[in-house]
């Protein structure tokens, strides 16, 4: 006889943006995404960032609830900063991506290389929120009201002389519309009438119809300036240095600006592995994952930029072995005993560019960056990337001078200290072989059992299986490195 049995409901595991609307519906926290909640599809993917509005005295509860949800602060460059604004960043492990809470105790329209604009309604925007998920939302006609100006706030010159309208006046048009839909035309004058006496509803009813894909660019224009007049009370304008950044940088004369930085200070993390385990590949991808949002640089140690002098010892190695091969009948003339003065010298040379590299990226997270190294020199890795001379001494080429220059080798690299954060990209030395096509076998195999072989207890090390796809590394790459930064 057959048996109905109940079917177990399973609920997949809510995002990191879930948990925190939770945790603020559990506090009581006062706050609303007071912008882009419909682009949920957008910001959950972690493109863009979530804009939340939150009553100053709930700030301590709302910034508790990121802290225990694993979300950390970020700082702007000073010449980015805007009073009353914050910013989090979470990893949502689930998710795989990165996720961005701008946190706003004042309601700001523009962004600092613009005209700002403080908006005297967030106390109105807070008491009309309607309760969504993951976060409350406001009520429809302040929502509208606010979109509608940060529109047209963002029409600018360029505008007058392009072929056609800008790319996001066009991505704005289903947004548009569906808050238009929602609007109850009473209560958005009464709104007006009441938060915005500046802005008459002829004038906002003008700046909606402007947001229509045929409209005129010079109407626009005008309408920018006319609302720019009337929000002079709420203007903030950036002092003419940024601007002539700007520009500077527009033009390519000046380089990017830079990115956030963690509030706690920067990271060096160091990522090894022999030869075929992927460590060139993740950290370009890490490097693309976390470069948008803040300061990140990365650095191979074990090919180092190279100094003049070191350029200078390299190129008279090869006219010395040049003219060797040539009186030697074509034969190579370094296996015919120890080490000479240039390879020694060579060898100095290149520990010093390794420690100049380590400088820099030290340098870079002491200022708040994100340094992601290869081939970092650690105790467990000397054999690939260590102190060389010792290893070629002995053949009768101990002299005062070669132990000189050992000991000149040895300082640069006690100079290079630990990383902050270790991470050992490990893979079977066969699949390594497999992997690196390019080297010769015996080659890949030993450096690969260098890594494989190595007692890593007590190091600090986090392993990670990189006999795996790229995929389902870099995911526990992105958790373990976020949990370090």
């Amino acid at each position: 006889m057959l048996q109905l049995r109940d079917r177990q409901v399973t609920r997949a595991a809510p995002t990191l943006l879930e948990q925190l609307g939770e945790a603020l519906a559990a506090e009581g926290v006062v706050s609303c995404q007071w912008k882009g909640h419909w682009k949920r599809t957008r910001w959950q993917s972690g493109v863009g960032d979530v804009d939340l509005l939150v009553d100053p005295a709930w700030v301590e509860r709302l910034e508790g609830a990121l802290d225990r949800l694993g979300f950390k602060p970020a700082v702007p460059p000073p010449e980015a900063y805007i009073p009353g604004t914050a910013s989090w960043f979470g990893y949502d492990v689930g998710q795989h991506t990165l996720v961005h809470i701008h946190v706003h105790v004042r309601l700001i329209l523009g962004g600092y290389w613009t005209t700002v604009y403080q908006l005297p309604i967030e106390r109105a925007v807070l008491e009309s929120a309607v309760p969504r998920s993951p976060f409350a939302v406001p009520a429809p006609e302040l929502e509208f009201l606010i979109f509608v100006l940060r529109m047209v706030q963002r029409y600018g010159v360029p505008d007058l002389v392009a072929p056609w309208p800008p790319s996001w006046l066009g991505e704005a048009q289903t947004e548009f519309a569906y808050l238009l839909a929602q609007v109850d035309r009473r209560r958005l004058e009464a709104r007006l009438a009441e938060l915005l006496p500046t802005v008459d509803t002829a004038f906002f009813d003008a700046c909606a119809r402007s947001l229509r894909p045929g409209a005129s660019p010079w109407p626009r224009v005008w309408l920018r300036l006319s609302l720019h007049r009337r929000l002079r009370p709420y203007a903030y304008r950036p002092p003419f240095a940024l601007l002539a950044r700007r520009v500077g940088r527009r033009l390519g004369l000046l380089p990017r600006a830079r990115g956030l930085r963690l509030a706690h200070g920067g990271t060096v993390v160091a990522l090894l592995g022999g030869d075929g385990a992927g460590k060139s590949t993740c950290v370009a991808e890490l490097s693309r994952w976390l470069g948008p949002q803040f300061d990140v640089t990365t650095a191979h140690l074990g090919r180092p930029p190279r100094s003049l002098t070191t350029l200078v010892i390299g190129g008279l190695l090869k006219v010395r072995r040049a003219l060797g091969r040539a009186l030697n009948g074509g034969a190579d003339e370094r296996g015919t005993g120890g080490p000479g003065l240039l390879e020694l010298l060579r060898l100095v040379c290149t520990a010093r560019d390794r420690y100049r590299l380590f400088t820099t990226a030290r340098r870079f997270a002491a200022a708040g960056g994100i340094a992601l190294c290869e081939r970092y020199p650690t105790p467990q890795n000397r054999l690939l990337v260590g102190p060389e001379i010792p290893r070629l001494l002995g053949h009768g080429r101990d002299t005062p001078l070669a132990r000189r220059l050992l000991r000149a080798e040895q300082w640069y690299y006690r100079q290079i200290t630990v990383p902050d954060a270790v991470v050992v990209l490990m893979v079977e030395p066969e699949l390594a072989v497999q992997r690196k096509t390019d080297e010769p076998a015996d080659y890949v195999r030993a450096r690969s059992r260098i890594i494989w072989e190595t007692d890593w207890s007590g190091t600090g090390a986090h392993l990670v299986d990189a006999g795996r796809p790229l995929p389902a590394v870099l995911a526990d790459l992105k958790a373990l490195i976020w949990a370090e930064v």
